[in-house]
């Protein structure tokens, strides 16, 4: 009896689970299990982990995976209750309804393993979260393409813009090379107005001429005295004078006839009519420029009238403004006023920066067209020759840079892979995750093995002790046997033979009592541990939460810098704009 309660109370801990072992079964359970890891759960895969512990993380994950949130905490344990279990499903169980499962299954049957039922659930589950998961790989394709197109161009995009800013420049170049050429310019007279003057080498074969000819009517009388002075006056202005080829004769002819005539008296008469005629030109061309001094004099005065006129005019607008802006000051502003006022200063704003950009933008055509112009002119002046060296010069410079960049680049990009290494060897969030993971399932199926061999070691100590105490037993017995003929021959050595056996017996009780003692002592520590370890789960559960909520909180903390970074460079693109 002894030996029966020593050796039963020692067997191994081990609950089985009652569910069908039929082949159906089987077949679903496997089923279910390819079914998991062909959607992309190889958790499944896992020896070391129980069926429930894989339907209910492949449910989960599913359910995940589809955008619904599931509070549950995957790391399951063999020593969960039936009530725990159920627990469990029923969270599982609340999120079908919502997204709308066409089966129905009770937590009980997920418990129980009811793999018949689960399955078409499960295999419901996989197919939405694979329809989901597509769904949201093509939106991130469509939000990466989007990306890329305003962050990044094409390699033939590249090329037609650099071919469309060749084609430009080489257009430029041909119009600013063949420009359209004036026929005649306008240039302002001394006596006033505007005159046509044409191109220069025209004006300077008509000025050779009209000097000529003001050399053969030197010598004239005064009435021709007054026609060179109109002749110098042309001239001066490059007014041209045209003359036939007979009144120029006749005027060589009459300049020889007059200059073989005269004497040397004759020759002084002229010298001083020639001095008079010259005194009263040049009178008359003092009288003229009074003329036009006092004239313009008067147009000044005329200005500075009209001018003064206009300052008392802006004096007194400038006072009306005044008062107005006065009055405006002291008028109460209101919301929409102080709105009105706001938009219109930006306008002001915005009207002074397009003022400002539009200078710019014409100083540097200005710049660009003086370049181009120096361009056009080095270049129709230069030769062949010397347009080949000037490029063949260029093009070493070039060269020469170009090797610089390289070198600078190839820095670049050294530094860059080292930085790029250090930050590989670095693992992210998600590489951490995935570690964590991996240790946990690792610590899973240490600890799995450990208390497997715990049981194993203590299964072989009970066996030895019940051994040893089987031993014990049967050498008593044996002993009794041999003793028990002898024992009974005599009175005396039949009442030392009984005191023997009481002496046995009460050896027995003791020991028996110091086992169950000690066996109260073990099971009294194992409920001691067995409510720690149930406080433990618990907040293992609650920390799997608040780590879930504050990985949540995070990234809403994120989403939401995000989206304050984008209104503030909104913001900063308005104001500049």
């Amino acid at each position: 009896m002894a030996t029966k309660n020593i050796f039963s109370k020692h067997l191994p801990n081990v609950k089985l689970a009652t569910r069908r072992e039929d082949e159906e079964q089987k077949r679903k359970e496997q089923d279910i299990i390819d079914t998991l890891v062909g959607a992309g759960y190889y958790r499944a895969h896992i020896q070391g982990l129980s069926s429930f512990d894989k339907i209910v993380g492949g449910m989960t994950w599913c359910i995940e995976a589809c955008d619904y949130d599931v509070n549950v905490d995957l790391l399951f344990h063999e020593n969960l209750t039936i009530g725990q279990k159920i627990a469990l499903t029923e969270k599982i169980v609340g999120v079908l309804p919502r997204m709308k499962c066409p089966f129905l299954i009770e937590p009980h049957q997920i418990q129980g393993l009811d793999f018949i039922n689960i399955f078409p659930v499960v295999q419901w589950l996989v197919k939405r979260s694979v329809e989901n998961r597509s769904k949201k790989a093509d939106t991130l394709r469509k939000l990466a393409a989007t990306q890329f197109q305003n962050h990044g161009t094409l390699e033939s995009d590249r090329e037609l813009q650099r071919l469309r800013a060749k084609q430009l420049a080489n257009l430029q170049a041909i119009e600013s090379k063949y420009l359209p050429k004036r026929g005649f310019k306008v240039r302002k007279a001394a006596g006033g107005g505007w005159i046509p003057v044409r191109p220069k080498d025209v004006a300077d074969q008509e000025t050779t001429e009209g000097a000529l000819e003001d050399v053969l009517e030197a010598d004239v009388d005064e009435e021709e005295g007054e026609e060179d002075v109109s002749v110098s006056t042309e001239q001066e202005h490059n007014i041209s004078v045209e003359l036939t080829e007979a009144d120029r004769s006749t005027l060589a002819k009459t300049y020889d006839d007059m200059k073989q005539t005269l004497s040397g008296e004759a020759n002084e008469q002229v010298s001083e009519r020639n001095r008079i005629k010259a005194q009263l030109a040049l009178k008359l061309a003092l009288e003229k420029k009074l003329e036009l001094a006092l004239a313009e004099c008067e147009q000044l005065k005329t200005t500075v009238q009209e001018e003064e006129q206009q300052l008392k005019e802006a004096g007194s607008q400038k006072e009306a403004l005044e008062e107005e802006i006065r009055n405006l000051d002291n008028l109460e502003i209101t919301e929409a006023n102080q709105k009105i006022l706001d938009h219109v200063k930006e306008l002001v704003l915005k009207n002074e920066r397009m003022k400002k950009q539009e200078t710019q933008f014409k100083e540097n055509c200005k710049k660009e067209l003086a370049e181009l112009q120096q361009k056009i002119d080095k270049a129709e002046t230069s030769t062949p020759d010397e347009d080949m060296l000037e490029l063949q010069r260029q093009l070493d410079m070039e060269l020469e840079r170009l090797k610089s960049l390289r070198l600078q680049l190839a820095k670049k990009n050294r530094s860059y892979v080292a930085i790029k290494r250090q930050l590989d060897t670095v693992p992210d969030r998600t590489e951490l995750a995935q570690y964590q993971r991996r240790f946990l399932e690792l610590y899973n199926q240490v600890s799995a093995k450990h208390r497997e061999t715990k049981q194993f070691y203590t299964l072989y100590n009970t066996l030895d002790d019940t051994k040893l105490y089987l031993e014990k037993e049967l050498s008593l017995l044996n002993s009794i046997y041999d003793n028990y003929a002898n024992a009974m021959q005599t009175p005396h050595s039949r009442e030392q033979f009984v005191q023997q056996f009481e002496t046995i017996v009460e050896g027995i009780r003791a020991t028996k009592a110091k086992l169950k003692k000690k066996c109260d002592d073990e099971r009294a520590k194992r409920d001691g541990l067995n409510g720690q370890l149930v406080c433990l789960m618990e907040q293992q559960r609650k920390y799997a939460t608040t780590v879930k909520q504050l990985t949540m909180e995070c990234q809403r903390n994120e989403a939401l810098m995000q989206h304050l970074k984008a209104l503030k460079a909104s913001t900063q693109q308005q104001q500049q704009q």
